[in-house]
């Protein structure tokens, strides 16, 4: 079922020229703000791992939803992102929350993301929300990836719900330049709760069959069938892609349980923490292989809180194992991983754990800090 167009309207946004007057269309005019396909920067380049932006603007998306546009407070370009990626926005609050980026990669001097007010919020969104103020300096972090694209695929088959629905926008903004085939089905509330509603429908008139949305609150609206969904556009080479509430991604990973792992793709905005495995054990010595240090891990303190009270330096934002930012390389020892960022291969490789929510199965794990 797709509705009528819906307009946006500006909360607040400054004076714009070139690709600002349009910030979330398809295909902007390339002009001085914009500088081709994008290209990942030499490492020995990056200065720090935190960026200093500008809030450029405001724009309300949906209901509760706001996209925020960041740009440089110089002249330089913003390091290079590929569709998926995230960004954290290190809040005046004090918070830090992972936010994806939902503007197309070839954009070089904005970041654009999408933030719901969550009910009740923990901090974060409402900040966003209520006290973020264009023409505010604020610092990020540096674009990261737990959920590529990956091509080339025989076709990309994406499957969002609400707010899940802004990684992927930039993954359609991608394909659509690149020609290459795909497919989205999307699940909302009502209209009023669809970001990007407007932009969708006018590819759907383009790519007839290609957009299924749903607003499964309206009266004699059916939900998305996720299995069905899987089961009509499996084969060879299609990828799938999942990004919403937590039910729908439950379903999607029930639903993708015969797809290769390599072609089923999720990313998680909220999650609950998952259980120990029966290996695990309740205390154990966490050995930080550069100073040498041992820390004894017990179950009043998770190891991110232990190695922070230490003093030790460890990046994270979410504390629920779905940002990836706490992601730290393991010497010896087995971790038992809790997290919804590593893949199963990853897993049983055991040379990287996420500190936020891991456990351990041996009596010492050395980790490479």
């Amino acid at each position: 079922m797709l509705a009528a167009a819906q307009r946006t309207e500006s909360l607040y946004v400054a004076p714009a020229v070139g690709p600002y007057a349009t910030p979330f269309g398809l295909e902007e005019p390339l002009g001085a703000m914009d500088s081709g396909p994008a290209v990942v920067p030499d490492d020995a380049n990056l200065s720090s791992d935190r960026l200093q932006v500008l809030v450029r603007s405001i724009t309300l998306l949906a209901a509760d939803t706001i996209a925020v546009e960041l740009v440089p407070d110089d002249e330089v370009e913003l390091p290079a992102f590929e569709a998926g990626a995230h960004v954290d926005l290190l809040l005046p609050n004090g918070i830090s929350r992972s936010y994806s980026l939902c503007n197309p990669p070839t954009e070089r001097r904005r970041y654009v993301v999408g933030v719901k007010k969550a009910s009740p919020s923990r901090g974060a969104s409402s900040y966003i929300h209520d006290r973020l103020r264009v023409g505010q300096l604020i610092e990020i972090s540096r674009p990261r990836n737990n959920f590529p694209l990956i091509r080339p695929a025989q076709r990309s088959v994406f499957i969002a719900g609400g707010i899940g629905i802004t990684p992927i926008w930039s993954m359609i903004q991608t394909l659509e330049r690149e020609s290459s085939p795909w497919k989205l089905y999307y699940a909302a509330r009502t209209q009023k709760d669809a970001a990007f509603l407007r932009e969708l429908q006018t590819l759907s008139v383009v790519h007839p069959g290609c957009i299924d949305i749903r607003f499964d609150h309206e009266p004699g609206v059916a939900m998305l069938d996720i299995a069905g969904i899987v089961n009509e556009n499996a084969g060879a080479g299609v990828h799938f892609y999942a990004c919403g509430p937590s039910p729908m991604l439950d379903a999607f990973e029930a639903a993708t349980i015969t797809v290769p792992g390599t072609n089923r793709h999720l990313e998680r905005f909220s999650a609950d923490a998952k259980e120990a495995s029966a290996a695990a054990l309740t205390e154990y010595d966490a050995v930080l292989a550069k100073s040498g240090v041992t820390l004894r891990i017990t179950p009043e303190k998770s190891l991110l809180d232990t190695l922070l009270d230490a003093g030790v330096s460890v990046e994270f934002s979410c504390m629920e194992g779905i940002c990836g930012s706490c992601r730290v390389a393991v010497q010896e020892g087995l971790p038992d991983h809790r997290d919804h960022v590593l893949t199963e291969e990853e897993r049983a490789r055991n040379d990287r754990v996420l500190v936020c929510c891991c456990g351990s199965r041996t009596e010492r794990l050395v980790l490479d800090i």
